[in-house]
């Protein structure tokens, strides 16, 4: 879809008004104002696409995380079969999942000797 910059002024209450709604939301003031004229003109629904819900339940900080990696993760992998073709990702992933285990094994290692 193309874009086109909408520039505009609005009153100083309104203003702080977003700055807080987007902080809240972990979000930008533009991609707030995209989700509110969406929901508005396009009918979009902003409790789907709002920060901290998922399938209409709100999620912890550790659920939301987990939930932006995935979705992350997602993307990234799906961006990747379709540029390096799914061989070379799974090859790419195997990788990664090994560097990951060793990490994660150094880590807890490190914890251990700590206690």
């Amino acid at each position: 879809m193309s874009t086109r910059s909408i520039s505009t002024r609005v009153p100083e209450e309104l203003a702080e008004h977003l700055a807080a709604e987007a902080r809240r939301r972990s979000t930008t003031e533009s991609d707030l104002i995209r989700e509110i004229l969406a929901a508005r003109y396009l009918g979009a629904h902003p409790s789907a696409t709002e920060p901290g819900l998922y399938d209409g339940q709100r999620m912890d900080g550790y659920a939301q995380l987990i939930f932006e990696i995935a979705k992350t993760r997602s993307v990234v992998l799906h961006s990747l079969d379709h540029t390096l073709g799914a061989d070379l990702v799974d090859q790419i992933i195997e990788a990664a999942e090994q560097t990951a285990k060793e990490h994660v094994a150094q880590v807890l290692k490190s914890k251990e000797t700590q206690s």
